[in-house]
């Protein structure tokens, strides 16, 4: 015989709701819980994932970057062979558009007179033009495109000059060292004393005579004792001298040899306007030194009128005699603006 079950009492009944209910709401909490943790875990994924997109697109745009200035630099390590033909072939109009630059209120803190001196005189006879600077130096880098610009007024480059990167500031310029100049008015003497490596690496020597002009003139009172010995030093005939650059080299920073000779073209470029004014100063120095010789540029618009904002400096005639001195430090020196 079996044993009947009792009914469950109302209150046990109670017993059980709240007991099912309360399994439930563990069982929901538990639910929720590992719900969050997957979220939690989701979310954290895809923070990862968007940061190694982050990262992958940075990488990529970094190396963009990096080889679009690497291909900037070969560009402006490169110069086409027209760009020192333009040099060479500068119009009489540009720099008449040009004129004097603006560079009248800060050239005269560089550019001096030399007052009761004879003319310097080169290896044929010519009123001289002496330049000393180095292929490693962006103030030498900067000076050298109005130099060539003038100069090739006066004569010719009997083959072009070789495009460099100067090693300070990388400035893109060309190299005196070699080069070879003819004129029927002047006789040009460069001497780079030093290539563009670093450390730069001796060049061109100077002779016992080079080292007393330089130590006579590339010192007090022409330039101060903190920059004596500096570089660029420039002496037309030894009655102007010049110890710097008639403009910034930062102009040029950045900037491929085409890109330069496209903006000097342009005569209301900060380019054009300060290797243009240089030039016009250059020339205007080497036609007092001549005797105004060649007509033809030293009558043309505007030298005449840069020549009565020179510095006076007595032109007597005969040579310089110079002495010897030792320089041998000089290569070390920098020109500070």
């Amino acid at each position: 015989m079996t044993k009947s079950k009792h009914p469950a009492s109302a209150a046990q009944r109670r017993e059980q709701e709240r007991l099912r209910r309360a399994q439930q709401r563990n069982t929901n909490t538990r639910s929720q819980s590992s719900g969050r943790r997957r979220m939690r875990r989701s979310a954290r994924n895809t923070w990862l994932l968007l940061g190694g997109i982050i990262l992958g697109l940075a990488l990529v745009i970094g190396s963009f970057i990096y080889f679009a200035q690497q291909q900037k630099a070969t560009a402006t390590n490169t110069a086409t062979p027209s760009v020192f033909q333009q040099l060479t072939t500068v119009k009489p109009e540009l720099l008449s558009t040009v004129g004097s630059g603006g560079l009248e209120k800060s050239i005269g803190s560089i550019l001096k007179p030399v007052k009761g001196a004879p003319i310097l005189k080169g290896p044929s006879g010519k009123p001289e033009i002496f330049y000393m600077g180095g292929d490693f130096c962006p103030y030498c880098g900067a000076q050298r495109w109005p130099m060539i610009i003038a100069l090739s007024k006066f004569g010719t480059f009997e083959k072009p000059l070789t495009p460099i990167i100067s090693s300070e500031s990388n400035v893109p310029t060309y190299s005196f060292h070699q080069a070879a100049y003819k004129s029927n008015y002047i006789d040009f003497t460069p001497v780079e004393v030093g290539d563009n490596q670093q450390p730069p690496q001796p060049l061109d020597k100077l002779t016992p005579q080079q080292e007393q002009l330089v130590k006579t003139y590339d010192a007090p009172p022409y330039t101060s004792a903190e920059n004596a010995g500096s570089f660029p030093f420039m002496s037309v005939g030894n009655q102007f001298v010049s110890i710097g650059s008639y403009y910034s080299p930062t102009l040029l920073v950045g900037h491929s040899f085409d890109d330069i000779v496209s903006q000097m073209q342009t005569p209301t470029t900060d380019i054009s306007r300060n290797m243009l004014g240089s030039a016009n100063y250059t020339i205007a120095q080497i036609c007092k030194v001549t005797n105004n010789q060649p007509g033809k540029i030293c009558t043309a618009d505007p030298i005449p009128t840069i020549q009565g904002k020179l510095p006076r400096a007595a032109i007597p005639t005969g040579n310089a005699t110079l002495a010897n001195v030792n320089v041998s430090q000089l290569a070390s020196r920098r020109q500070h603006m």
